[in-house]
């Protein structure tokens, strides 16, 4: 029986372990001093693990093709009906999965218990910081001078997302002197940050909202949903959901700004609704006319970045301010310099490129016995438990192949 180490116990080494733990001697090593410790964060403590409209297309990765084997339809399938034979059972709303006790903790409870219940050496306080491989044999080094032998590796250490939870790029490190590359990491699913004079008069309104990326004019990515205004910029999950391609734009030197839709839903009506509005509330300021549909605050904005004042009335407003009016609800531009950092991430975009393995199996292509599995690869996806299911599914296989 070969002996396999698991490198961190996260979502994906998790799974891995488990999987692997049916076929092999199993070696689970972290930094932390128990599992899952980044599960406990997500879905706002209620675990948001799983999405019904899994595919490539709700990701960010530099290899479409290899994701799209990654993520076929057998591989969905099969990781979702190993998580339901573990024990968690589903609470499906829109499309999202939740356990249905709403606690992520109830879901590394689980995993915890399965690990203890299994054959799995777990070794918490374990953070490799070295790896070798000496004729066909790993060696793994923690920072505190222990060290394990086995005969094959899975990486699934994470990401530098959130590092209090012991996310600290170790992953990446280990990857890159076993001659894997690393493309550009950064912060995703996180807010973007303005220089904007006007941030702390609208700060904490949330409304929806349609969010278009621009990066030196082009048209990038767009969301709608929820945003988040806030006093260095804007966050919610439709800025979210566009921040990874906005910080990869920012990182090339590119001058990136987003156009925020405050009426999506009339897609880009707004001019004649107002109008026809105002002419049932014909004698209606601004103000009055504006009330019930933005808050103050937000509504204080676009009068002041119009030009126009709250007591003004619409019937009686020069053209060219009523289309600046509309324009500035409907097209509302703002000048990105940043993202939000790592400690306000959720996850990362970049890592070890999906070329360099092979999909069907997770294992390197560069380092045979080495696997890698979840955030450490090039794969970021959007909100709404779409990476908890990679890591998960990546795991599954790497644990069930290695």
């Amino acid at each position: 029986m070969s002996t396999v180490a698991v490198v961190g116990a996260g979502a994906a080494g998790i799974v891995a372990a488990l999987k692997a733990s049916k076929k092999h001697r199993v070696v689970l090593l972290d930094g932390n001093d128990k599992c899952g410790k980044k599960i406990l964060l997500t879905g706002n403590g209620r675990c948001n693990y799983w999405n019904s409209v899994l595919g490539a297309h709700m990701y960010e990765t530099d290899n479409i093709e290899h994701l799209e084997t990654i993520l076929s339809k057998d591989n969905i399938e099969a990781c979702l009906d190993y998580l339901e034979k573990l024990g968690i059972y589903p609470k499906i709303k829109n499309g999202y999965y939740y356990p249905y006790s709403n606690h992520a903790a109830s879901i590394r409870e689980i995993f915890q218990k399965k690990i203890d219940n299994s054959s799995i050496e777990f070794k918490t306080n374990f953070k490799v910081k070295d790896i070798n491989n000496r004729s066909g044999e790993f060696l793994l080094a923690s920072d505190s001078g222990k060290t394990v032998k086995c005969d094959k590796v899975i990486i699934a250490a994470g990401s530098k997302a959130a590092p209090k939870t012991g996310s600290d790029g170790s992953g990446y490190m280990l990857a890159k002197k076993t001659g894997h590359s690393i493309n550009s990491v950064l912060p995703s699913l996180t807010g973007l940050v303005s220089l904007g004079k006007f941030l702390k008069e609208w700060e904490k309104i949330r409304c929806d909202a349609k969010v278009s990326l621009f990066a030196n004019g082009s048209f990038v990515k767009e969301d709608t949903g929820e945003i988040q205004l806030t006093s260095t910029g804007i966050s919610g999950i439709c800025t979210f959901n566009i921040s990874g391609a906005a910080a990869k734009c920012i990182e090339r030197k590119e001058k990136v700004m987003v156009k925020i839709n405050f009426m999506p839903h009339l897609e880009n009506g707004f001019y004649d609704w107002f109008s026809k509005r105002c002419e049932i509330l014909s004698e209606y300021t601004l103000e009055e006319a504006l009330e019930s549909i933005f808050n103050y605050k937000l509504m204080f904005v676009f009068l002041k970045i119009a030009g126009v004042s709250k007591d003004d009335i619409w019937n009686r407003l020069p053209e060219n301010k009523k289309q600046t009016l509309c324009r500035t609800i409907e097209e509302f531009s703002l000048d990105i310099s940043g993202t939000e950092n790592f400690e306000r991430a959720q996850v990362c975009t970049g890592g070890v490129p999906l070329s360099e393995i092979n999909p069907y199996t997770m294992e390197s292509n560069i380092e045979k016995g080495l696997y890698l599995a979840g955030e450490v690869l090039d794969v970021d996806g959007r909100c709404g438990g779409y990476n908890l299911a990679f890591a998960f599914i990546s795991g599954y296989i790497a644990g069930g192949c290695v």
